[in-house]
């Protein structure tokens, strides 16, 4: 009976050292909202929806959900905070290493606040992918909302905003169209809204944002900040954001 049970404790070992070694942890959840079932997570090797919990281990392929009015902050192990609002679904689906030179994640439906530091590497990336759009960055604060949609918000820095296609290719690759205001000799210059396809990366600066639709016509616009300052979700992020130590 000894013999048996050492044996089991000797692949359960085994097993759990293999699990560490194939998905080496890329952060950490250190913040949650809600009640115990509001906030959960699917491990990369599991079909099975567990409760999050507080200091709990996210690794490549995790995915988080939230409820209606739970939130969760994930810190990945380079500093990067991703914040998740509710009624939403997250994977982190890949990190090339622990310090996240390339990470790729997916927004199935919901909303993200993204913090990101300054990339010191000019090959990092971080990209989210939406229903309807991808938006890659090296550094700055935005967030994306997704639903039929995508709304991407750029509060500090810029985001590339390119079509799903382009999700895990280098923004270096092509070059972005910048949507920062520049002087026009006239209207006809400017496409009105919804009548362009996105067929490559376009840069949304500081103060912008974007709307991608299903069909990949897209619409930009200055951020409302009349709107931005009785918003919930905003001005909770923003919050946090002040508390942030770089």
């Amino acid at each position: 009976m000894k013999i048996f049970f050492t044996t089991i404790l000797f692949f359960s070992c085994l097993v759990l050292n293999t699990f560490a070694a194939d998905s080496p942890q890329i952060g950490t959840i250190t913040f949650i909202l809600g009640g115990k079932n509001d906030v959960s997570i699917k491990h990369h090797n599991s079909k099975q929806w567990n409760a999050a919990k507080l200091k709990m281990a996210v690794v490549n392929d995790d995915v988080l959900r939230t409820r209606q009015e739970s939130r969760c902050e994930v810190k990945l192990n380079n500093g990067d905070i991703v914040r998740i609002g509710e009624n939403t679904v997250f994977e982190f689906a890949t990190a090339r290493d622990q310090m996240q030179k390339d990470v790729r994640a997916e927004l199935k439906n919901g909303k993200v606040w993204a913090n990101l530091a300054p990339f010191k590497s000019p090959n990092k990336q971080f990209q989210i992918k939406a229903p309807t759009a991808v938006c890659a960055v090296r550094g700055t604060i935005y967030r994306i909302d997704a639903d039929s949609l995508t709304r991407c918000s750029v509060y500090q820095g810029q985001v590339d905003v390119g079509p799903v296609s382009l999700w895990g290719m280098p923004q270096q690759q092509q070059e972005s169209r910048s949507l920062q205001p520049v002087e026009v000799p006239g209207p006809t210059e400017i496409p009105p809204p919804y009548q362009v396809s996105l067929d490559q990366w376009i840069q949304i600066v500081q103060g912008f944002q974007i709307i991608v639709r299903p069909d990949g016509k897209y619409a930009k616009s200055k951020i409302d900040q009349q709107a931005d300052s009785q918003d919930e979700w905003v001005k909770w992020n923003q919050e946090f954001d002040s508390k942030v130590r770089r």
